[in-house]
């Protein structure tokens, strides 16, 4: 069984060690493609991590007019292909999440792509290995229903409605997404 990612948001605790690890990884040219931001920079100090949350409908790739960000079989979006990326930056801003970079001075879009490399082989991608807090896994679907079951009923008790947001829709049901 296909492994998948899971994030529990508040679980971050701002180490940033997954960016660390993604500069690390081979072929990312020593630039993160995935990031730690602020809930709100002015409240608290709470981060929590951000990475390609893997669309059904990519913006990205849907407003690319040189089709240069290709999807997987497994449902994995690319970064864009280096020989198609004519530079214009549709998918930087397309994006509900804001995660492709353009990067000036070599001219092309950079994002996360998963560790594609690794997740095919089902070997956790480079965030997911060094998280000390478990805020981002790779896990078996299995396991990621038992944590939903276990949070939906914790949100119960403790009287928490789930709320939408509308950019929520786009994420796979391959890649969970928890956060209060």
């Amino acid at each position: 069984m296909k492994k998948i990612m899971y994030l529990e948001f508040e679980r971050c605790i701002g180490c940033r060690s997954c960016q660390a690890a993604c500069r690390e990884c081979g072929g990312h040219d020593a630039k993160e493609r995935n990031y730690v931001e602020y809930v709100d920079f002015l409240e608290s100090r709470q981060t929590f991590p951000m990475m390609c949350m893997q669309c059904k409908d990519p913006a990205c790739a849907r407003v690319c007019p040189a089709n240069a960000i290709q999807i997987t079989d497994d449902g994995v979006v690319l970064s864009a292909m280096e020989e198609k990326c004519i530079g214009c930056r549709n998918c930087t801003f397309g994006c509900p999440f804001g995660i492709p970079k353009f990067d000036f001075e070599e001219n092309k879009m950079y994002k996360c792509d998963m560790c594609y490399d690794r997740t095919k082989h089902d070997i956790a991608p480079m965030c997911a290995s060094v998280c000390p807090s478990d805020a981002i896994r790779f896990i078996d679907h299995d396991e990621m229903m038992e944590l939903r079951r276990k949070r939906t009923q914790l949100n119960l008790i403790e009287g928490k409605k789930p709320s939408e947001n509308n950019k929520w829709q786009y994420v796979p049901e391959f890649f969970g997404v928890y956060s209060d």
